[in-house]
């Protein structure tokens, strides 16, 4: 048991990151981890953020996905947790894997804060009246938990402009700021509680690091499931196709069959950011679509793009280039939800664990 337990908090280890162009949602980690209904177990099991990430897993089709986990320094005292469990808890602080506020720090607040600033879902057991951006809330389901979109109360902001900066904290042990990103990694958000961008860690004033290009994450969907994953900045633009020219472009001809192979182009989309809008043209020779919607439920309108002309994007749009062959934002799930399990589960070496959520409501 000690074994599994062990390889399962492992396994959660490596879907943890606080760089938003990585996660797909934001979470209190301790009301997560506290979540006795799931199992009727412990107060606080480190487990039970395995079950967040499969179910966010399954609602984006991607076996990668991060989760973006905040909580504040007391949790690493709380004798609800096992000894074991808070030293993984300081591990994944020292190592930057979760953000770990000062004692006492509202939570909540910071999660909702992280996810206005970046658009990244929150995820929460209970509904979040007035937060402008996409919520997912737990539900029940045959073998398992779910996530499902909440109504939307509002537009989802754009992303701040704090984050077209990188940014230093001065303590030189800042796991977050006091290092730079790699290549083609995001940063996360400072804190901004009166204007001024702060350190949320250790509450000093962020020192200003130089230009940040504003980033996009997309992925690439084949039959429901996140093939690969990308970021579009607005230095750069990125061709997607069956083996593109440019040498930092998406290729997806291994995914491919012999049919699909000869519909998709070697060079087909291109992707860029210009004012802070992500447009997508047809460079192919056989033709590509928008799937558009106007919201997480809205169902989706094709339109053709015509070749050689950019087509802005919304943020819940795909680009079909052959059927079941779609690319779209890597933090908006699809218009339709992949089915089946969970790609790359976490929780597929830990111990048994009996859900016992609530049934669904009847419709």
């Amino acid at each position: 048991m000690r074994f599994e337990t062990s390889r399962a908090l492992d396994a959660i280890e490596r879907r943890l990151s606080v760089d938003p162009l990585a996660a797909g949602g934001v979470i209190d980690l301790v009301e997560a981890a506290r979540s006795v209904d799931l199992d009727g177990g412990r107060p606080a099991a480190l487990l039970r953020l395995g079950m967040f990430i499969d179910a966010l897993s399954r609602r984006l089709g991607d076996g990668n996905t991060g989760l973006y986990a905040i909580t504040e320094r007391g949790a690493m005292s709380d004798t609800d947790f096992t000894s074991n469990e808070r030293m993984v808890l300081r591990r994944w602080s020292d190592d930057g894997l979760i953000e770990m506020l000062p004692p006492g720090a509202r939570v909540n607040a910071r999660v909702r804060e992280v996810a206005h600033l970046t658009g990244v879902p929150v995820i929460s057991r209970h509904p979040l009246p007035g937060h402008p951006g996409p919520v997912y809330l737990t539900t029940g389901a045959p073998g398992g938990m779910e996530l499902t979109l909440a109504p939307a109360t509002g537009s989802t902001p754009r992303p701040h402009p704090v984050l077209q900066r990188f940014w230093r904290c001065p303590a030189s042990d800042c796991p977050v700021f006091g290092r730079a990103p790699a290549a083609g990694a995001g940063q996360a958000p400072p804190a901004l509680p009166s204007g001024a961008p702060i350190c949320p860690r250790h509450g000093d004033r962020l020192i200003d690091a130089g230009p940040r290009p504003p980033a996009t994450p997309l992925a690439v969907r084949i039959n429901g499931t996140v093939r690969t994953r990308f970021p579009v900045t607005a230095a750069r633009a990125v061709v997607v196709g069956r083996a593109p020219d440019d040498q930092g472009g998406i290729t997806i001809g291994n995914w491919l069959d012999d049919e699909s192979s000869r519909r998709v182009s070697r060079n087909h989309l291109r992707f860029e950011l210009r004012d802070g809008m992500l447009l997508v043209t047809d460079v192919s020779t056989n033709g590509a679509a928008v799937l558009a919607r106007t919201g997480p439920t809205a169902s989706p309108r094709e339109m053709e793009l015509t070749r050689g002309e950019p087509k802005a994007m919304g943020e819940w749009d795909e680009v079909e280039i052959y059927p079941e062959i779609t690319i779209g934002r890597a933090d908006r799930p699809p218009a339709d939800a992949p089915t089946g399990g969970a790609p790359n589960s976490v929780m597929a070496d830990a111990p048994t664990i009996a859900l016992r959520l609530p049934p669904p409501p009847r419709s």
